[in-house]
């Protein structure tokens, strides 16, 4: 670092920083803070580096805006084929309005129009000189640079493949116009608007990085792009997407680090570095928000990678505050933090910008370019898909993989939850047939042995909450029980209302006590505090250390109080028997495949299964093959790929993102969400089956509904059913008139979206889903469905209930009421024509993931049964082929961290 403070003391020229980071600097947020601050006493004009495409176009310091034809480029870009080379300069991605090697039959042209935004300080919206960084030009590729009707510069780029640059002067301008015309593209590797002396600041995001794609690009390069813009200082500030990534050991990421600062070392000598570390991240854990607590750990080891590589480090983490900053920050009038918990706004990006200015006149260490510099082998760092695999082998080296496999199947985790779309449960499901195959033909013994198996399941999946299980079947078996050998109706009722009390007890103490607490102190103004009496009764008795200022949720709790209450109301119904003993019950209660997230399986439905003798003919084994493979496809591929890509990004930070990133966001979670919830139900149905028991069919292509009663009777049809014949019908359904139908909809769907979640935005979406199922009884009733049953009248129809459930997904999906309106008014405001044309580049395989998805989904049922056919008809040896391909697809596919499902939460 003191080789910076040097520059800064005596140098006369330019100095110049180059700020690398992830999704926190965007906007140009801190950046613009620091270089404003930086500039005073020192000088300095223009905002730096910028690419045709951005990740945010309009920033605190400059509005960008580019010709539709521009893509941009990046590492992934060369793995995929679509550029042959790893020349990706100073942002590590480069823009071409041609693709590579594509040459037009007439000049294509092409601009970049740059502009101060209303935030901009005033050097920053001073432009001076404007600098173009290429590569590969070779054809002729003319250039005009305007400011305002002045035409400051006409030229030809110089015709090579080699790096080259022209410069032109703006004289002060505050708007400048680059126009591009060919028959073929350079490779623009930046535009830099700067003066010749003071400080610039570049502002360089990747979106998504952990900051170890340095050694992806070519070395030879890089240090080329360096040498031309000689950096006086390179920060790096990355973590954000590492956080995420809950383990134990982040040695894998110190190496990672260290590599990259080797390679900066190598091909950039005598430029300082300082490495800040992530900020602090916060999240809701059942109904409280607490920050990540891996963060520490990750920190650590981002100070140990700075230690050993002797280079200059700063802890903006407890600069911040520490552990809950981000919580406290964006309490702050007005906010410092997103409630996103992950991102600052600008006031709250300003706030830690001065904090770093400060430090970095107090940050000392030895100086890089003061060392002897020591040659080091740098390989090319593992991408992130391959951290897994990275770490897999380090331990294989240690304690052996397999003993370590083991370890983590009979260990209760709550980071690595037992769930389908990990390796360790399909080990777990081979252990499960190997038993299976020796008692499968002794109901008795094997029920004993199902129900011993899926209470194992619930423990890897809820640790102690397996005692609420037992609870339940416990209670709802004693009163099946009482209520079928009671003589008197009052007798009856009494035990039927006593397993309904003690279901929905749990479930609202579990689910509502937080909410309902806090909807008290927010009307009210008063102060209660959430305590959960049953983690205070394990600290004290069992001496555990679980923290009591929240109350966890159980997972699936929802799911088998729900399941659980079918089996003593049908006995109060008369509608079926209790079952022979409590083993049996509990079997049916617990059965794993459907215990976490449905579907909600009735007793009348399952229980006789449990008397039958196992059969499975090998057609059915087939399609339960064939389903397991069809639900992890949609999860995995599909499901976990949108929404790492696209979703969660949008979703977290509306703000951030242009009107139509967030329409495309709001369609792709509805994809998500099908994929997430219809594939884990697939693969229910398939693990279910082989084991020999038939669960119920719960979605049936649901986008393709007619109206929002159709939408109910193909979406999560369990619960649409269970909620019909437990509460609606209870309540009266349509057989007391009108307006006391459309009450008894709007109470069933009000608290339909309160079972989903303890939060207002859960109300509201069942209040629309119970307003629509409203609108279409009264349209029924006024107009039949002689309409909507004709060809163009149907497929309009269909188009306006898909709109109005993927509106409805906002208030599902979004953290909170804030969210919501900062989206609408994004898609509203933020939306301009053609702007897909900018932004489609940048998602292009979410978007074709998106098109192929939702293509498949509108398929016509019999084009969808007869590749299932024809699945199920092909030899077994060819079959075992196809799940072997789609294994390895699906190991390709995979994430670093496990994802749960999404109804997990529930």
């Amino acid at each position: 670092m003191q080789g910076f403070l040097d520059s800064l003391r005596y140098s006369r020229g330019q100095i110049r920083i180059m700020y690398y980071g992830d999704s926190q600097i965007e906007g140009d947020r801190i950046t613009s803070f620091l270089r404003t601050t930086l500039r005073k006493g020192h000088g300095g004009t223009g905002p730096g580096l910028l690419l045709p495409l951005m990740p945010v176009m309009y920033t605190k310091s400059v509005w960008v805006r580019s010709s539709s034809n521009w893509k941009r480029y990046n590492y992934l870009s060369y793995k995929s084929g679509e550029i042959s080379h790893r020349n990706l300069g100073p942002f590590m991605a480069i823009c071409r309005y041609l693709p590579e090697g594509v040459r037009s039959t007439e000049p294509e042209k092409a601009f970049v129009r740059i502009k101060p935004s209303n935030f901009a300080d005033s050097a920053s919206a001073e432009f001076d000189i404007l600098r173009v960084f290429y590569r590969n030009a070779e054809g002729v590729v003319n250039v005009v640079v305007k400011t305002g009707d002045n035409e400051v510069f006409t030229g030809t780029l110089k015709q090579d493949k080699g790096f080259n640059e022209f410069e032109c002067q703006l004289n002060r301008a505050n708007e400048v116009l680059i126009e591009f015309r060919g028959k073929v593209s350079p490779d623009i590797y930046g535009i830099s608007i700067e003066s010749k002396k003071g400080v610039i600041v570049d502002n360089i995001p990747q979106r998504g990085s952990a900051g170890l794609e340095f050694t992806m690009v070519d070395k030879a390069d890089l240090a080329e792009s360096y040498k031309k813009l000689s950096p006086d200082l390179f920060i790096l500030q990355y973590g954000l997407n590492i956080v995420k990534n809950v383990r134990e050991d982040y040695s894998y990421y110190k190496r990672g680090l260290e590599r990259q600062i080797s390679l900066l070392k190598q091909i950039s000598p005598f430029t300082p570095i300082l490495v800040i570390s992530v900020t602090d991240m916060a999240v809701n854990e059942g109904n409280d928000i607490k920050s990540y607590r891996n963060i520490p750990s990750i920190i650590n080891a981002q100070k140990q990678a700075t230690t050993d590589a002797g280079v200059a480090f700063w802890d903006s983490y407890n600069a911040m505050g520490g552990e809950s900053s981000i919580i406290k920050w964006s309490e702050k009038k007005p906010p410092l933090a997103q409630k996103d918990y992950v991102h600052f706004t600008y006031p709250g990006a300003d706030t830690l910008s001065k904090l770093l200015s400060l430090a970095m006149f107090q940050i000392s260490v030895n100086d890089s370019s003061r060392l002897k510099f020591i040659q080091i082998k740098v390989d090319t760092i593992i991408p992130v898909q391959s951290v897994h695999s990275d770490v897999s082998k380090s331990i294989a080296e240690t304690n052996g993989f397999f003993r370590s496999l083991i370890s983590s199947l009979f260990k209760y985790n709550p980071d690595e939850p037992l769930i389908f779309s990990t390796a360790v449960f399909w080990l777990f499901f081979l252990f499960i047939l190997a038993g299976y195959s020796l008692v499968y033909k002794k109901l008795l013994i094997r029920n004993v042995y199902l129900f011993l198996v899926s209470l194992f399941f619930y423990y890897k999946a809820g640790g102690l909450f397996l005692f609420i299980l037992i609870f339940v079947t416990i209670i709802d078996y004693t009163c099946g029980l009482l209520i079928y050998r009671s003589k008197r109706v009052s007798g009856a009722k009494f035990f039927v209302l006593l397993s309904i009390i003690s279901n929905l007890g749990l479930l609202g103490y579990f689910k509502y006590t937080g909410f309902i607490i806090n909807t008290i102190n927010e009307l009210f103004g008063t102060h209660f505090r959430v305590y959960d009496l049953l983690s205070n009764f394990s600290n004290s008795v069992l001496g555990t250390s679980f923290d009591i200022s929240y109350i966890i949720l159980p997972v699936g709790i929802s799911f088998f109080t729900f399941q659980s209450l079918s089996y003593t109301i049908d006995i109060y119904r008369r509608k079926m028997e209790p079952v022979r003993n409590i083993i049996d019950f509990g079997f049916y209660v617990s059965f794993f495949p459907h215990l976490v997230a449905g579907p909600i399986v009735r007793a009348s439905v399952f229980i006789p299964q449990i008397y039958q003798e196992f059969r499975l003919t090998m057609q059915e084994f087939s399609h339960a093959l064939y389903m397991i493979s069809k639900g992890l496809i949609k999860k995995i591929i599909i499901s976990n790929f949108i929404a790492i890509n696209l979703v969660d990004r949008v979703f977290d930070a509306p703000s951030m993102y242009s009107g139509f990133e967030n329409l495309l966001a709001i369609y792709g979670y509805g994809l998500q969400i099908y994929c997430d919830f219809s594939g884990y139900t697939d693969i229910a149905i398939g693990v279910a089956l082989i084991l020999g028991f038939r669960l119920p069919v719960n979605f049936n292509s649901p986008y393709k509904a007619k109206n929002i009663t159709d939408f109910w009777k193909r979406w999560h049809i369990s619960l649409s059913q269970w909620l019909r014949d437990y509460l609606y019908i209870s309540l009266g359904g349509n057989k007391k008139g009108k307006i006391r139908t459309y009450l008894n909809l709007m109470i069933t769907m009000l608290l339909g979206g309160l079972w989903h979640g303890a939060s207002l935005r859960f109300v509201i979406w069942g209040g629309l889903h119970g307003i629509g199922l409203a609108i279409n009884k009264l349209w029924h009733s006024i107009f039949g469905d002689r309409i909507r049953n004709r060809g163009i009248g149907r497929a309009v129809a269909i188009f306006i209930t898909f709109q109005f459930v993927s509106f409805c997904w906002i208030f599902f999906r979004a953290p909170d009421l804030d969210s919501v309106k900062i989206m609408l008014k994004q898609v509203i405001e933020n939306f301009s024509p053609g702007s897909y044309l900018t932004v489609l580049p940048g998602y292009s395989s979410v978007f074709l993931l998106m098109f192929v998805g939702y293509v498949i989904h509108f398929l016509p049922e019999r084009i969808k049964e007869s590749y299932r056919g024809l699945f199920i008809r092909i030899p077994v040896m060819a079959q075992l082929v196809l799940i072997m391909l789609v294994a390895i697809l699906l190991f390709q596919m995979r994430t670093t961290e496990v994802i749960p499902f999404i109804y997990f939460r529930f």
